[in-house]
């Protein structure tokens, strides 16, 4: 093998790593800061005790809810093919055909948009009781 075939070998093989690496970025989201956290955790907890008197209310907040969180976390959500599952399925489990959202379906899409709120922020602090006492003390 002479060094020409050599050097084209080199260049193709760090041109296939880099397109890995770089997809694979794609598909991972950020940390959160812990400010975003709390805020985030604050926030789902009034969404939640709203979703009892206002439900489909509720799950519009929820929904505005996941995208501000997944945008924060590097998330692209310029289309709606290219948003993450879990959101696609709340959004789907919230709408029947008809366009109207049964209880059953608001409820799931509540559970939806629980499990991207819990993997952003992690269900411990969603729970803290400082978050609690600070929502009672607002």
């Amino acid at each position: 093998m002479d060094g020409t075939t050599a050097l084209l070998i080199l260049i193709t093989a760090v041109v296939v790593i880099a397109l890995g690496v770089s997809i694979m970025r794609r598909g991972r989201l950020r940390s959160l800061s812990p400010e975003l956290k709390s805020r985030h955790a604050q926030s789902w907890t009034a969404i939640q005790a709203r979703f009892l008197a206002e439900p489909a209310a509720a799950v519009q907040e929820a929904d505005q809810l996941a995208v501000a969180i997944l945008r924060d976390r590097g998330a692209r959500l310029d289309d709606q093919r290219q948003a993450p599952g879990e959101l696609r399925r709340a959004r789907e489990v919230a709408t029947t055909e008809e366009g109207q959202s049964g209880t059953e379906g608001l409820r799931k899409a509540m559970l939806r948009y629980q499990a991207i709120v819990d993997d952003a922020v992690g269900e411990s602090m969603r729970k803290s009781p400082d978050i609690q006492r600070k929502e009672v003390a607002s």
